[in-house]
């Protein structure tokens, strides 16, 4: 027998690269959408899919790269790109292979997304507008698709050694990131890999319609102000 197939919509981040890793030593094809198919063009992201229908079981869609940039410093092509690397590609991608999954009455969407769907990054409040979108087009589309079996979820990523470039003087959510999660460190390399695998497998329709955490408490946890391990609450180093 041919083995599923998974497809990973970006492997531009850390995270959708370890997937692609991990799902294919458990025995998954998992394809990548090359960079030449624009994920918001409809007819060349379904010419795309087509020759993968009979064996398609899973679709990741990462979030886009992040555009930052305050208010009054974004211009009409960075609001352009943000419109449709952003809620418009996921809403192809939704509309590609949800309705592949709607005819095959199987098949799980997962949006692997962020925490910035619901905290602002800080002077990136174009990425996480697209991200607090993609969030409601996950419920919409649990409610557009569930009625034919297929899976749809939100999984909110917490932040990475990767994602330590934006940070910004306009929020201190990037200051002593690590002592942010309950283990008082970052967040090891393939931590989502497990939780993914699930997500594609039938066990997990419980789940679907569901945002997910997947932050290792960060977002929930709020440590003492006091000092710890030489630094303040915001990881600035104290002698």
């Amino acid at each position: 027998m041919e083995n599923k197939v998974v497809i990973i919509t970006d492997l531009r981040s850390t995270e959708a690269r370890d997937a692609q890793e991990y799902l294919a030593q458990i025995g998954y094809e998992v394809v990548a959408v090359p960079e030449t198919v624009r994920l918001y063009d409809e007819e060349a992201l379904s010419a795309f899919a087509e020759p993968y229908r009979d064996r398609l079981c899973g679709v990741i869609h990462p979030a886009p790269a992040r555009i930052l940039g305050g208010i009054d410093d974004v211009t009409e092509e960075d609001w352009a790109r943000a419109r449709d690397e952003g809620p418009i590609a996921a809403l192809i991608v939704t509309k590609v292979f949800c309705g592949i999954f709607r005819d095959k009455k199987e098949g799980s969407l997962i949006y692997l997304n962020s925490i910035h769907a619901e905290k602002p990054v800080g002077k990136g409040f174009l990425f996480s507008m697209g991200c607090g979108a993609v969030q409601m087009l996950a419920r919409e589309a649990n409610l557009d698709y569930g009625t034919d079996n297929v899976n749809v979820f939100f999984v909110q990523r917490g932040i990475t050694e990767d994602d330590m470039n934006c940070r910004s003087d306009a929020s201190s959510l990037y200051c002593g990131v690590d002592m942010r999660y309950p283990l008082r460190r970052m967040p090891e390399k393939g931590n989502l890999n497990g939780m993914l695998a699930f997500l594609l497998t039938p066990a997990a329709q419980p789940l679907t319609g569901s945002d997910l955490r997947a932050d290792g408490g960060m977002t929930m946890f709020y440590t003492h102000r006091h000092m710890v391990e030489g630094r303040d609450y915001f990881g600035t180093n104290r002698k």
